[in-house]
């Protein structure tokens, strides 16, 4: 039985998603908490596949996992260390978590007298279909990528950033917020993100610190998950704990 979990961990207690020798992992912990009570065999054997290889120090909330499952995987899962299983879904043998429909990311900031206004036009430049190449981690793949929505919203001191788009590339959401904190200390301007946006050459945006990303939720088209952990709680503990973090940074 071919069995999609959406996940939640908390990024700090790992050394990113992939899995690393001597390092744990996200995947790392989960793959040997299923082999040792023999809900899978291995890596390989079960078809084992993710959505997304977060890095390190970046949370989720609802990242998604993928293994033809042995046994209940739900209960064994479920007595894990700083990961917990939000939902589940039984799926076809074919179904392959990379190939979502959508994904939304957050990221949290402490506003310390940040130019708010103009880092709301800056975030709004980047919807749409745009060649990102001066926002990303460049690699093999092709550097145009769809934002379908961006927003964010004032919460007491803290500023919280929303992008849904169909995919990102390494490093897109923290080289766009990057950029927008350096609209927001007025170091550079909303022109300037327009210029990077429309000419290909790119241009050095620092990324934002990982700690304050959070992967809310990967979408898939006629797949529907049980939940097991209420999204809404998950999401008050995990706003907690970036507050506390981010204050700490401050």
């Amino acid at each position: 039985m071919r069995i999609a979990v959406k996940i939640a961990y908390d990024g700090s207690r790992f050394h990113g998603f992939a899995m690393q020798p001597d390092r744990r992992t996200v995947e790392g912990e989960i793959i040997s908490t299923l082999v040792k009570s023999g809900i899978i065999e291995g890596r390989k054997e079960s078809k084992f596949q993710y959505a997304s290889r977060t890095d390190r120090g970046v949370n989720a909330l609802g990242n998604v996992i993928s293994f033809n499952s042995r046994g209940n995987f739900l209960r064994v899962m479920e007595r894990m260390n700083d990961i917990w299983v939000v939902g589940y879904a039984e799926v076809e043998e074919s179904f392959n978590p990379r190939h979502s429909i959508a994904k939304t990311y957050r990221y949290y900031l402490y506003n310390k007298g940040y130019d708010v206004e103009n880092m709301e036009k800056a975030m709004k430049l980047f919807i749409g279909e745009h060649d990102f190449s001066s926002f990303a981690r460049l690699d093999s793949r092709n550097p145009v990528r769809r934002i379908y929505s961006a927003s964010m919203e004032e919460k007491g001191e803290m500023l919280i950033f929303n992008f849904r788009g169909k995919s990102f590339l390494w490093n897109q959401v923290r080289k766009m917020m990057g950029a927008i904190m350096m609209v927001g200390e007025r170091k550079i301007n909303v022109e300037d993100i327009k210029f990077a946006l429309k000419f290909k050459k790119p241009i050095n945006f620092p990324p934002a610190p990982p700690e304050n990303l959070t992967l809310v939720d990967v979408e898939y088209e006629g797949v529907k998950f049980i939940h097991v952990t209420p999204i809404k709680l998950m999401e008050k503990a995990f706003f907690f704990m970036d507050a506390l973090q981010i204050q700490r940074n401050a």
